[in-house]
């Protein structure tokens, strides 16, 4: 099945020029490309070297989650994701159901904003700090469960579509420090449990890999290949293929491999994708979560092909962490930058039997004979 039709590569290929804004997000819309963005995004950023925030002195800058509602908004886009914390009275604590009432009904629907998905938080409590489905302790292990079943309730009140659990503090910091298959079947059973209340409320569940951090030596789920070794696990237990892929560009660039190989891989594996990250980040380095298509474009258009190529029509969702900038600012040029590369990939795509021949050839040359011109043109 072609992910875009006749009309819509018409258009693509008409279009002259660089996009701005205006003309990226009416690029998007008439390609039917939805983008989403993490509510952290929109928020202040802090690390271990600016405790406080970047923002913090600034007196009108706000965090909370209405503040990073209208920010999204603001930058042209249409839809927020958020962490099922953010509808809770406390930390881990119970749901606020005045909260989400008022979100729903006040200025979620005022500025027209759809929840794409929501993520787990299993990391941020310190009880949580030696792990959350894969804590040695059954009691924070039934803990984190909860948790994630929480968000799952959350999913069925909202009517949000996919659940996404990253590890987080599953892992280990050293050697020794877990028995690496017993932690991996904890997690396993977790998300069967979890996966169950999913197919009940008809709800796409999502496990996100990342080789390490904040778990130094490396986190439960460190790979694409593991993730979709889990989630073959999960489905061969309750039926179906409910479960499957949170795939992160910039964790695959951690990795050393890339958003595209992990998308065949989960194809090839027949377990479906449910939600793309986008960022940007130099290989082999840390979870850097640059604005997209700012170091490896070439690499960008790929995987936006692949993901084209592949029929994948969910949500590509901005997770960035731009410290030093403005939030709204940095939506916008990640989602300028994701428009201009995606109508480059859709150009590739339309010239898919060029490219098939040059790949049936086999050498760099003739590939790039294909690619070169609408890379660099």
């Amino acid at each position: 099945m072609n992910r875009f039709s006749a009309d819509q590569h018409a258009y693509a290929a008409a279009l002259p020029g660089y996009l701005d804004r205006a003309a990226s997000l009416d690029f998007l819309k008439t390609m039917g490309i939805r983008m989403s963005v993490g509510h952290w995004s929109a928020g202040d950023f802090c690390d271990r070297f600016a405790p406080p925030g970047y923002h913090s002195d600034d007196p009108d800058f706000r965090s909370d989650f209405e503040s990073q509602c209208r920010r999204t908004a603001g930058a042209g886009v249409g839809a927020i994701e958020i962490h099922q914390s953010v509808f809770e009275k406390t930390l881990n604590g119970d749901l606020d159901h005045q909260a989400i009432d008022r979100a729903r009904n006040g200025f979620l629907a005022d500025l027209g904003l759809t929840l794409s998905a929501c993520n787990i938080n299993t990391w941020t409590h310190p009880k949580f700090r030696l792990g959350g489905p894969c804590n040695p302790d059954p009691k924070l292990r039934r803990a984190a469960l909860e948790e994630i079943l929480k968000g799952a309730e959350l999913c069925r009140i909202i009517g949000i579509p996919v659940l996404s659990v990253w590890p987080g503090s599953d892992g280990a910091d050293y050697h020794f420090q877990i028995d690496y298959r017993e932690s991996i079947e904890w997690f396993t059973e977790a998300l069967v449990t979890v996966n169950r209340k999913c197919l009940e409320y008809g709800i796409r569940l999502a496990i996100e890999p990342k080789p390490y951090e904040p778990r130094e030596l490396y986190m439960i789920i460190p790979t694409a290949a593991s993730a979709i070794l889990v989630a073959q696990k999960v489905n061969a237990a309750t039926g179906g293929n409910n479960c499957g892929l949170t795939i992160d560009y910039g964790h695959q660039k951690m990795e050393a491999t890339t958003a595209s190989t992990s998308c065949d891989l989960a194809a090839y594996a027949g377990v479906p994708v449910h939600k793309f990250d986008i960022n940007d980040a130099r290989q082999g380095r840390n979870d850097q979560d640059l604005m997209f298509g700012t170091v490896s474009i070439t690499e960008s258009v790929e995987y936006l092909y692949t993901t084209f190529l592949r029929n994948y029509q969910g949500y590509y969702s901005q997770d960035q962490f731009t410290y030093r900038e403005d939030p709204t600012r940095a939506i916008e040029r990640s989602m300028i930058n994701f428009a201009n590369l995606a109508r480059k990939a859709v150009r590739i795509l339309a010239d898919q039997p060029r490219l098939d021949a040059a790949r049936a050839v086999g050498t760099g040359p003739d590939v790039l004979d294909v690619v070169a011109p609408v890379l660099v043109g």
